[in-house]
């Protein structure tokens, strides 16, 4: 069209787009097909014009083409808005076949028009190839589960478009099973808007339940039942298309349905099964709770490697540089913690302080008793001085360092995920399980189990440490005790009858493994409002409001979660004989 062929309106149009910058608002001026033609050459000549707004007009697809054809060479124009107007599949293809070659438009607004799949088809065809839109407005047009279908499998290869408005369409269950599966693998989308569309609760369940923590589905409850027009305008695209959406429909749905057949028929024999498994546990469970005690473990005293080889305090001084600062990696209670390579192997040397309880004689023993333990979840004791009041003890080193460190992100390490949190809670359980049961004869106490005592290696395996406080105990049944009048340990930690009445029995120490466990759940630091608010939560259901905001379970972490919450508050139960032994809880963690 050249401007002498246009009559007053589309040469005054013309110039006022062409001359325009910024920001250009032509809402409700009466602009038709003849007029968006003038529009469309004023745009290939400017370039200042930034936005363009043509809602609630009466431009039809011959517009919508002849606008989008100069956006081919417009290299400024990043948002047009064409809402609320005729435009219809034929101008939706050719809105498509511009996106493709486009470099500059970033949003884009169809809503209110006449789009229907064979329009929203072409769309996402061009989305596959676009690299700069990301914003796309096709809400209130006629987009079916068709239409919705090809929308999916664009997302699954688009990277760009974050906000996609798709509310009062036609989509029902079958367009919104599509676009699950594309919110399982698209990491760009952070808003979708389906409100009232057909979707049912089925629906609405498997979107809500995709994984996706970045997209926000905005109002989709908000649904709605076809209307006369809506089934008119259905049941016409259907006629139209020899494969209707309704024979496809209907084969979908017979898929579904022998599927569901199989799956209650696989589901009832896995029933009968998990029955089994559950009658198997329980006698299991029973088994432990009597036998445990009586029963030495696998790798007990009979398979111990002997005692722990000497070494002189000299060697220890040279390789940590005389107990440099810079050779420091932890401190405790007992004395600090330093890093030195021995020789070709990096260890982890204890040196006791000065003011440690430890004297001679409890070092003695301590190391006696510690040479016996070798398991996969204890720390190991390398080697160990002794010169004058000098004492040291060498272990393997821990380069993860300790759970503690982990949850509260030290050293900008990255968060541990549920599977490795699980993980570090049945390895506790079984160096745990073996503390108890490594010697026929008697059992030992921990008395400072705590997540700053539990260490992490190269692979995340956890294993117990500093056993500085080890008590021992001869004959030791579930019902009874021994009572100390030197209460020492971490009082955030202690159960009641050992804080209170300086009393252990062997559920002494399962007392702080459960809340150890909260700290898993939620990263929190231990003490009792941790216990008593995660009662509170379990009672009103909100556990989940308590996670560690650095997980994102899926529903079936969440269930495991759910699980070890159980655990936790069972450990931290006031009455000792209420609490689950170390055994049961390994049967329990490694289900």
């Amino acid at each position: 069209m050249s401007y002498e062929s246009m009559n007053q309106k589309q040469r005054k149009l013309y110039d006022k787009v062409k001359k325009a910058s910024g920001v250009l608002n032509l809402q409700k001026s009466e602009v038709g097909d003849a007029e968006a033609q003038a529009i469309a050459e004023a745009l290939k000549v400017n370039t200042t014009v930034s936005m363009l707004f043509l809602q609630n007009n009466q431009i039809g697809d011959a517009g919508a083409q002849a606008i989008v054809e100069s956006l081919k060479v417009n290299t400024t124009l990043t948002e047009l808005g064409l809402q609320n107007n005729q435009i219809g599949d034929a101008g939706a293809q050719a809105i498509a076949e511009t996106l493709k070659v486009n470099t500059t438009l970033a949003e884009l607004a169809l809503g209110g028009n006449q789009i229907g799949d064979a329009g929203a088809q072409a769309m996402t065809e061009a989305l596959k190839v676009n690299t700069t839109l990301t914003v796309l407005y096709l809400d209130v047009n006629q987009i079916g589960d068709a239409g919705a279908q090809a929308i999916a499998e664009a997302l699954k290869v688009n990277a760009k478009v974050t906000k996609l408005y798709l509310s009062h369409n036609q989509m029902t269950d079958v367009g919104g099973q599509a676009i699950v599966g594309a919110l399982k693998v698209n990491k760009t989308l952070t808003s979708l808007e389906l409100k009232k569309n057909f979707l049912t609760n089925t629906g609405i369940t498997a979107l809500n339940e995709t994984g996706n923590t970045v997209c926000k589905l905005e109002s989709l409850d908000n649904q709605r039942a076809p209307s006369p027009a809506d089934l008119a305008q259905i049941a016409a695209r259907a006629a139209a298309n020899p494969a209707t959406e309704v024979q496809q429909l209907r084969s979908k749905l017979a898929a579904k349905d022998q599927e569901l057949a199989a799956n209650k028929q696989e589901l009832a024999t896995k029933d009968q099964e998990l029955q089994q498994l559950r009658s198997d546990l329980k006698s299991a469970l029973d088994r432990i709770d009597v036998f445990e005690r009586n029963e030495p473990p696998v790798g007990s005293s009979s398979n111990f490697d002997g005692p722990i080889p000497p070494v002189s305090l000299a060697t220890l001084v040279t390789a940590t540089n005389n107990f440099a600062a810079d050779s420091l990696i932890g401190e405790g209670a007992f004395g600090r913690v330093y890093s030195a390579i021995m020789p070709g192997t990096r260890v982890a040397i204890k040196k006791l302080s000065a003011e440690s309880k430890q004297g001679a004689a409890e070092f003695k023993s301590e190391l006696d008793s510690l040479s016996k333990f070798r398991h996969a979840n204890i720390i190991a004791i390398l080697s160990y001085a002794e010169q004058g009041d000098e004492r040291c003890l060498v272990y393997e080193f821990m380069p993860n360092g300790s759970v503690r460190d982990r949850l509260s992100l030290k050293n900008d390490r990255p968060p541990l995920t549920w599977s490795q949190r699980h993980r570090i809670a049945a390895d506790v359980s079984r160096g745990m399980h073996y503390v108890q049961t490594a010697f026929p004869d008697h059992v030992l106490f921990h008395l400072d189990l705590k997540t700053d005592n539990v260490l992490l290696d190269a692979y995340l395996n956890a294993k117990v440490s500093d056993f500085g406080l080890v008590r021992a105990a001869q004959h030791l049944d579930e019902k009874s005790y021994l009572r100390t009048q030197t209460v020492q340990g971490t009082a955030v930690y202690m159960c009641p009858e050992f804080l209170l009445e300086g009393r252990m029995t062997t559920k002494t120490d399962v007392y702080p493994f459960g809340m150890i466990l909260l700290e898993l759940v939620t990263a929190a630091k231990p003490g009792p409002r941790l216990k008593t608010d995660m009662r509170k939560a379990v009672k009103n259901q909100k556990s989940i409001e308590m996670l560690d905001s650095a997980l994102k379970p899926t529903e079936a972490e969440r269930q495991s979660i759910s699980e070890v919450v159980t655990l936790a508050l069972e450990c931290l139960e006031d009455d000792a004989d209420d609490r689950p032994s170390f055994g049961r809880l390994i049967a329990s963690l490694d289900a």
